[in-house]
């Protein structure tokens, strides 16, 4: 990737994750990052198209970094280590939840592709924990309960990000009923 679409993309990041996508204007990209609007246009044709570029390039490190974090691990250990991640990505500063699910509530009307994108993303998560229940009888379905579990978790991260302590004590019995279910096979 150009040094210059970089800049742009994580800058258009930043601003899109802390405030939203519909009201970051190019104008905001433009001063924050130091590029000028032509700048942008040459490199990205239009505020829609860096959109999506946004969401591929945030996909694309959140599945490196995820696949690392598991890298030689299956079963539980594996999926506790998803879990553990997630939670290292919830004590962030500017944790403020999933930019996906943020794309489509704000853009899915305007930009629909942006569906497509989340469902890739999402996908990928649940094909990762599908892929680490090794020999689980009743995979497919512990699959998707650990799914609905990981996506509950991303929420309620945010709406307890100003309670520590509770948001602490949920994340901790999250890993530990994981850990339960984990343990019937």
């Amino acid at each position: 990737m150009k040094k210059t679409d970089e800049l742009i993309i994580k800058t258009a990041e930043k601003l899109f994750y802390r405030t939203g996508f519909t009201s970051v204007g190019v104008d905001d990209i433009r001063d924050i990052s130091g590029c000028s609007k032509t700048t942008l246009y040459n490199h990205f044709g239009s505020k829609d198209k860096l959109i999506v570029e946004v969401l591929k390039h945030r996909d694309s490190i959140f599945r490196s970094k995820l696949e690392d974090s598991i890298k030689g691990l299956n079963g539980k250990n594996a999926i506790l280590e998803i879990f553990k991640w997630h939670k290292k990505w919830f004590s962030e500063v500017d944790y403020n939840g999933c930019l996906f699910m943020r794309a489509v509530e704000e853009m899915r009307e305007t930009l629909p592709c942006v569906s497509d994108i989340l469902m890739e993303h999402k996908e990928f998560v649940r094909h990762l924990i599908y892929s680490k229940l090794e020999d689980y009888s009743y995979k497919e379905s512990l699959t998707n309960k650990l799914m609905v579990i990981l996506e509950g978790l991303i929420n309620i991260s945010v709406v307890y990000k100003n309670d520590r302590d509770l948001n602490d004590q949920i994340e901790q019995d999250t890993i530990n009923l994981v850990s339960e279910m984990m343990n019937r096979n």
